[in-house]
């Protein structure tokens, strides 16, 4: 299986890394030259941003990211396989993850993107599994789950995110696994139980010590984040009642025993 690798010019040892890491994998490795957010002029970065939904802060770096996913889905869309992995390049893999690069025939039929990484944080996922490969269950993504750091996705579904993207402007995470931006809500997107694969910063004692840049830059723009801005009126009482309302659909989702609100655990290994 080939594996897209999102990876900026200047990044020669997380290349160097990850590419001895995902030996053992047997992907066949491809590498998208990132696009470095800081050298999109001024002009061209407005007329990009005019594409957002104003919903997160878009620095240089997530700008950067959100159009480096771009470029790999449409080498995913124009390339010959029926499945790929996109990677980004601080992504540890589990010791178990081959399994999962030698064979497509695991994949769910209805399967548009699998999720195989996780971001530490609780999502909604389905109780009753579409399968399983190995160690790992699939189950149906219900709700946000950042990270875009590792994820396969089929090569019509690779068409259909460059496609829908084209008038967009989002972090690449949110427009991929966030169901409330118009884009993931149409696709059938899995999640790997347990994750196969996890970004280094978040790791302890196994992080070889790459900072996240995309965190970085989200640190540097922290005080434009639309997160943080203070909602009156009419904006609040709205805002307030989708946040009542998640709440009470996550509710009826346990309730009935449809989805299980849980934080994926990063498969480190057999015995774990």
């Amino acid at each position: 299986m080939k594996c897209y690798l999102i990876n900026l010019d200047r990044s020669t040892d997380r290349l160097k890394w990850f590419a001895g890491n995902a030996e053992s994998l047997g992907v066949d490795l491809v590498r998208v030259a990132a696009i470095e957010g800081k050298t999109i002029p001024s002009a061209e970065k407005q007329q990009i941003l005019k594409a957002s939904s104003g919903r997160y802060a878009m620095g240089p770096g997530e700008i950067g990211c959100f159009l480096s996913h771009r470029a790999a889905w449409r080498a995913v869309s124009a390339g010959p396989d029926l499945w790929a992995f996109v990677a980004e390049d601080d992504v540890h893999f589990s010791t178990s993850a081959k399994a999962l690069f030698d064979s497509s025939d695991w994949f769910p039929p209805d399967a548009d993107i699998v999720k195989a990484e996780t971001h530490g944080q609780k999502t909604d996922v389905s109780v009753a599994t579409g399968g399983h490969v190995e160690r790992y269950q699939l189950r149906l993504l219900r709700s946000v789950h950042g990270g875009s750091g590792g994820y396969f996705v089929s090569k019509k579904a690779a068409g259909r995110l460059f496609e829908l993207s084209q008038n967009r402007c989002e972090p690449a995470d949110e427009l991929l696994f966030n169901p409330n931006l118009g884009v993931a809500d149409r696709l059938k997107i899995y999640q790997l139980d347990p994750a196969p694969c996890i970004q280094d910063f978040l790791l302890s004692d196994q992080a070889v010590g790459f900072e996240s840049l995309l965190e970085l830059d989200r640190a540097e723009n922290a005080d434009i984040d639309p997160a943080r801005r203070k909602y009156h009126g009419l904006q609040k009482v709205k805002r307030e009642g989708w946040r009542v309302l998640r709440i009470i659909r996550r509710f009826i989702l346990r309730l009935t025993g449809i989805s299980v609100f849980k934080v994926i655990p990063f498969d480190s290994g057999p015995g774990n």
